[in-house]
């Protein structure tokens, strides 16, 4: 009869182990991956090599050229001078 008790336990003990590891694999996001851009031609004939697009800019720079890139096409045309209608 112990014995039979010790087998239950052990049973139940590894179910709610392997139940627990599964809900936490679930809720985690992967991790975000390149893109692959395809080799291609360009304009003057010349072949371009295939390769992975990084998610994210290794770039120091990186925060301040997209700031700069935001401002122009949000404030795009602001400073151009309005043609006037005759």
């Amino acid at each position: 009869m112990l014995k039979g008790i010790k087998e239950l336990c052990l049973l139940w003990l590894s179910f709610s182990l392997f139940s627990c590891g599964d809900l936490q694999e679930n809720d985690r996001t992967p991790p975000s991956k390149g893109t692959w851009v395809s080799p291609s031609v360009d304009s003057r004939g010349r072949m371009r090599k295939g390769h992975y697009r990084r998610p994210v800019s290794t770039s120091k720079n990186a925060v301040k050229n997209q700031a700069r890139s935001r401002y122009y096409y949000q404030t795009r045309g602001k400073y151009k001078r309005k043609s006037k209608k005759d």
